[in-house]
């Protein structure tokens, strides 16, 4: 029943059918035997396709399939929609078989792999791809083979041959600790357990994680948004354990609208798992936008602000267990790619108590007084007043998980212009950072509701002053003074009579202050304003940014109540 199953989850979606042969085009060399290998054993065999090129060899990837080690490619074949896929691209690939547990327990399919591997390394000018082109690549279990082959040498290394002659290594939702701690699928354990035991020291040593090292070849793992559970908070781990040992040439990805088997549909265009494929072996650059993206998230790996000044008070931080509200809290400045936290254990955050980090400033730096002013990076603010807040227990959130910078943690945006009643460029791509933030242990009514404003704190993001930063809105009725600060947080980015903020975007690429600033509102042209107030949709489609929806009923109150202030700053 197991392994039925598990072939009913490994079967490609339908719409993959049948994975076509390769084109005409395309030489293909069956079950070519690896060294020491019984004559009639396919599955220590592997399958080769050489696409014809005219003026240079081609790379080759080395494919190895997944089946959690169990299961072969034979029905399922995804390992010949890949070599169809990319062979159409001009590249050569080979697909490695392996002797399959439970029949045979690891290390014999660590061991076939790398007899496949050394094979192909040796035997390039033989069938002529590129050898200092050679890329290893796996899905899922095949990930984990091909992980574990570029990292632990000696598997390589009893065949005269090393990692050191690989371009890199793709792995596809792999598997890289075989003793996880979090949830994982229920036939993952199985498998794991058929396949290396249920030995502590056996398990790690099979373990790619455990063999993490700074002189491995380039990796790029690649997941999906719909994974299987607990993988992609697996290939997360890994990244920051390869990361930790000093390698530098690795990165990951999360394919968006996939799931564990339509991530391997290298053939769609739309899939930016193919994407960053053709990229990594040089085949095909990413599209000039995409790269962008890409670039974007090469560069906050290593960010230009952190929380890590925050934990200088590590004896006042608690970590605290992560809830269903609190990772609401992070879905304000995520949105639409909340999958993205799904790498996360999301076990603890790490906080400090807003009250004791202010109690820790000395004065001249933070000032004193019963109001906060917090101003976050884009220049984004929120008033409080102390006793409001209080009693909610306002934390500032400084970690997660292991991780103590929160500004690696984030999303990046492309508006279309940078005001819209000026024409130009369209402006670059903006980073919107997770950074430290304001969370409350006990919920907080409305007027104390989530702002953008809240997030992406430094350690100099606080200031205490005397008097009320907004009491020059105290003469204002109740509902326009909330569609200025609590409903429609207007002050939070710009200025009203003097009042407020001037908020600006930040640079993905430097994380300097980039144009688009808020302006006063008194400082739009009257048309702008209008359009504004009353057309805001249409205004942020034109941008290309998400409205601030203004109550219909409010709408002329607050159109008037800034062209009085425009009038009475005239008169001035």
């Amino acid at each position: 029943m197991f392994f039925w199953l598990l072939l009913a989850e490994l079967a490609p979606p339908p719409t993959a059918g049948a994975v076509p042969g390769a084109g005409s085009s395309v030489k293909v060399i069956e079950s070519v035997a690896y060294p020491g290998a019984l004559s009639g054993n396919r599955r220590r065999s592997l399958d080769l396709y050489l696409p014809a090129t005219a003026d240079k060899k081609p790379p080759l990837v080395i494919f190895i399939h997944g089946g959690f080690w169990l299961v072969s490619d034979d029905d399922y074949r995804i390992g010949a929609y890949v070599a169809d896929a990319l062979s159409r691209e001009g590249v050569a690939v080979a697909l490695l078989r392996y002797r399959l547990a439970p029949a045979v327990r690891h290390p014999a399919q660590a061991e076939d792999v790398a007899a496949g591997v050394a094979l192909l390394l040796r035997d390039a000018e033989r069938y002529g791809y590129d050898r200092k082109r050679v890329y290893l690549a796996g899905h899922s279990a095949g990930g984990h083979l091909a992980a574990l082959i570029a990292l632990d040498a000696s598997f390589l290394g009893k065949h005269g041959a090393s990692p050191k002659a690989l371009a890199g290594v793709i792995s596809f939702s792999g598997l890289y600790d075989l003793a996880p701690t979090w949830k994982v699928a229920d036939n993952q354990r199985a498998a794991t357990v058929q396949t290396f035991g249920v030995d502590d020291q056996a398990l790690k040593r099979a373990s790619p994680i455990t063999h993490a090292r700074s002189d491995a070849p380039p990796f790029l793992l690649i997941g999906a948004q719909e994974d299987f559970p607990g993988l992609l908070i697996d290939a997360k781990r890994f990244y920051d354990r390869m990361r930790g040992s000093g390698h530098r040439q690795i990165e990951r990805w999360i394919a968006p609208d996939r799931d564990h088997f339509s991530l391997m549909r290298i053939a769609d265009r739309d899939n930016e798992a193919r994407l960053r494929l053709l990229d990594f072996v040089k085949v095909e650059p990413m599209a000039p936008e995409f790269k962008i993206l890409v670039d974007a998230k090469r560069r906050w790996t290593d960010p230009p602000f952190s929380t890590l000044p925050f934990w200088r008070h590590a004896k006042s931080i608690r970590a605290y267990p992560v809830d269903q509200r609190f990772v609401d809290r992070m879905r304000i400045v995520y949105g639409e790619i909340g999958y993205e936290l799904r790498e996360w254990r999301l076990k603890n955050y790490h906080a400090i108590g807003l009250a004791d980090y202010l109690n820790a400033l000395p004065a001249a730096k933070v000032g004193h007084g019963d109001y906060l002013i917090t101003t976050n990076i884009r220049g984004e603010k929120q008033f409080w007043k102390r006793e409001q807040i209080e009693a909610y227990q306002p934390l500032i959130v400084v970690g997660l998980d292991d991780e103590k910078n929160l500004f690696k943690l984030g999303v990046f945006y492309r508006a279309f212009l940078e005001y819209s009643w000026q024409s130009g460029p369209q402006p670059p791509m903006m980073a919107r950072p997770l950074g430290g933030f304001i969370h409350f242990l006990k919920p907080p009514p409305p007027e104390v509701s989530s702002q953008a404003a809240q997030f992406a704190l430094t350690e100099d993001s606080f200031r205490l002053v005397t008097s009320a930063p907004l009491g020059g809105f105290e003469d204002l009725p109740r509902n326009l003074y909330e569609v200025l600060t609590v409903r429609n947080g207007c002050v939070y980015c710009h200025r009203l009579r003097g009042l407020g903020a001037r908020s600006h975007h930040i640079a993905a690429a430097t994380g300097n202050p980039h144009g688009g600033e808020a302006l006063a509102l008194e400082d739009y042209p009257q048309e702008v304003w209008r359009k504004f107030v009353f057309d805001q949709i249409a205004v942020a489609k034109k941008i290309g940014a998400s409205p601030n929806e203004i109550a219909p009923q409010l709408r002329q109150n607050l159109f008037d109540l800034v062209n009085q202030s425009r009038r009475a700053s005239a008169k001035k």
